[in-house]
């Protein structure tokens, strides 16, 4: 019986560090160009699955062998900085006051103001409405074209609430705060658009980037086919046939991710020089990024602003919610110099886009210590 224990113990010891090897994978290549290793760096997508285990080998060891419990713990330590980025915690007491003054800002892809379904009876639109009542500073919109409202009808009752109004191809910019100015990213896409502006703050000027990141282009037929192997096939993975067949099924899924990543890439990199360009003077990006917490564009662009999620969001805060696919890839970055963040969370409240609301409050740093 001590002999099974014995081998039991280092066979999964074995299993324990091959996960955490592949949780390193996971974080390592986020350094990588997807333009040089479009495969590879898709390896940072399995990130929570490799999380997961870990956590999971922390409670078997605990239970089993509290002696081996170092190890899953040490593999979590040695990346803690992307187990943040993956899931935050932020208790309320370590946020800024609520009496200081905020800018609230929101990001929010209505995948086309949620299509007719959207719309009751009376022809109000449930998106529409939420963006007139959330009584945001600054709204960043992507996918804000056709479907369920037009977008002049929003920007028309969006100037009569005091906003002023920046477009291009639907990634739309509505701010209470004066623009002085605003162009579109010259980025290069296949279709989505990005728009920035200069804003007035007392006396600072904010430079607002709303950018919608390529898109993975998975049509709703890939997606189901997805959904539809590993429902049919997850629980008999480990026969040879079954896992030819969902490599098979899935290939459609792997070609198209590695078709966007190297342009997502190369839009971050380009954002990335803008930003260079204008610091250290105010910076706030938002956008649809497609791109979770743990992958090269965030890292990117994380290395001169702070993601308002992570600084002050708790839990994973999934914000793509279509079934099969839960990933937090809208995000709320910031110039940490000149800002910190409060409150930051997923608006679960509206339902009607494939996607939810991020929104975040930003309080001057130079308010922290008056």
């Amino acid at each position: 019986m001590k002999i099974i224990k014995t081998v039991a113990v280092q066979l999964f010891t074995g299993i324990n560090i091959a996960t955490i090897l592949f949780l390193w994978a996971c974080c390592l290549v986020t350094y990588l160009s997807p333009a040089a290793f479009p495969r590879l760096t898709l390896l940072s997508l399995t990130f929570p699955l490799f999380l997961g285990l870990n956590v999971v080998f922390v409670i078997f060891w605990l239970i089993f062998k509290v002696k081996r419990v170092w190890l899953p713990l040490l593999g979590l330590a040695a990346c803690f900085s992307f187990v943040r980025d993956y899931c935050p915690v932020n208790p309320s007491f370590l946020q800024p006051s609520d009496t200081l003054a905020a800018l609230r800002i929101i990001s929010y892809n209505t995948h086309g103001f949620g299509g007719k379904a959207a719309n009751d009876e009376d022809g109000n639109n449930s998106v529409a409405d939420f963006i007139y009542a959330c009584d945001a500073d600054i709204i960043c919109l992507q996918e804000a074209s056709g479907g369920g409202i037009p977008l002049p009808t929003v920007k028309a009752r969006m100037e009569e609430m005091g906003y002023e109004y920046a477009n291009n191809k639907g990634t739309t910019i509505f701010s209470r705060l004066h623009i002085l100015d605003a162009d579109t990213l010259p980025l290069a896409t296949r279709t989505n658009a990005g728009v920035m502006a200069y804003l007035q703050d007392g006396q600072d000027t904010i430079l607002l980037i709303n950018n919608h990141f390529e898109s993975n282009h998975l049509t709703q037929i890939i997606k189901d086919d997805y959904r539809d192997a590993l429902e049919k096939h997850a629980p008999n993975v480990y026969q040879r046939d079954i896992r030819d067949t969902i490599r098979k099924e899935l290939r459609p899924v792997v070609n198209l991710l590695s078709e966007a990543a190297p342009l997502r890439a190369a839009q971050a990199n380009a954002i990335q020089e803008l930003i260079e360009a204008w610091l250290p003077r105010s910076v706030i990006l938002c956008g649809d990024f497609n791109d979770t917490p743990v992958s090269y564009t965030l890292r990117v662009l994380g290395s001169h602003l702070q993601n308002a999620f992570r600084e002050s969001g708790n839990g994973v805060g999934f914000t793509f919610q279509d079934r099969g696919f839960p990933v937090r890839i809208d995000h709320i970055l910031f110039s940490g110099d000149q800002w910190r963040s409060r409150h930051s969370r997923v608006e679960k409240a509206i339902s009607a886009s494939d996607h939810f609301p991020i929104s975040t409050e930003l309080v001057r740093e130079t308010l922290k210590n008056p």
